[in-house]
């Protein structure tokens, strides 16, 4: 699991520089701040927002933690939401709120779950999908509904990007194995880099990556 977080967060800081670089950012349900800490520096400022113990206590000396958004007045440039966003009860109220602590040309980075992965849409693989709807994923989102979540909520622009997570051999670990753990068994000396470009390629054409990142702007 370390190092899956430590392979997203190169991605993320690598993708989203024009989002943090000199910004004023929040991250939203951060987690234990591997995103933060990475692009702290290069910020203008930089908070995030997380409720689990451990997570709050492991952070409160690097960074400004907060358990949620009526704890500060601030007007951020970006607000990231990273895994966090199928965990909310109530997600247009979430966004509704972020909304209001955006500046005038603000955006807001969600990255969540795919409800047309391949493994659950063509696979049809049982076990990745109870793995996957586990009690805290309260939703999976396609392109449509997570572009009419944002829209609905007031917001413009949504451009919505499909992203390979896991790489070529977990899935064939899912369906032979039919459990978690690909993405550091055994299986992978069937990867390289070819490969999974390759293989993201092919399910960004036909929609079935495991991961969709939405981007829009509170103003048109």
């Amino acid at each position: 699991l370390e190092g899956k977080r430590n392979i997203d967060c190169e991605r993320r800081t690598k993708y989203f520089k024009q989002f943090y670089i000199g910004k004023k950012i929040c991250d939203f349900g951060c987690g234990d701040g591997s995103f933060l800490k990475k692009v702290k520096n290069l910020t203008s400022y930089s908070c995030g927002v997380e409720i689990q113990e451990d997570y709050v206590n492991g952070l409160k000396n690097d960074i400004d933690i907060f358990k949620n958004l009526s704890e500060f007045n601030d007007k951020f440039d970006c607000f990231f939401l990273f895994h966090s966003f199928e965990h909310l009860i109530d997600p247009e109220s979430i966004l509704i709120q972020i909304k209001k602590k955006l500046s005038n040309d603000g955006k807001i980075i969600i990255e969540v779950p795919h409800a047309n992965d391949i493994l659950i849409s063509t696979y049809k693989s049982k076990e990745f999908l109870n793995f996957t709807l586990w009690s805290q994923h309260l939703i999976l989102h396609t392109r449509e509904s997570l572009r009419k979540i944002l829209e609905g909520v007031g917001f413009y622009n949504v451009m919505i990007k499909g992203i390979q997570r896991y790489r070529f051999s977990n899935h064939v670990h899912w369906l032979i194995k039919k459990e978690a753990g690909g993405h550091k068994n055994s299986l992978s000396i069937i990867d390289d880099s070819n490969l999974n470009k390759s293989y993201e390629n092919m399910l960004n054409k036909i929609d079935k990556t495991d991961t969709l990142i939405a981007i829009a702007d509170i103003t048109k």
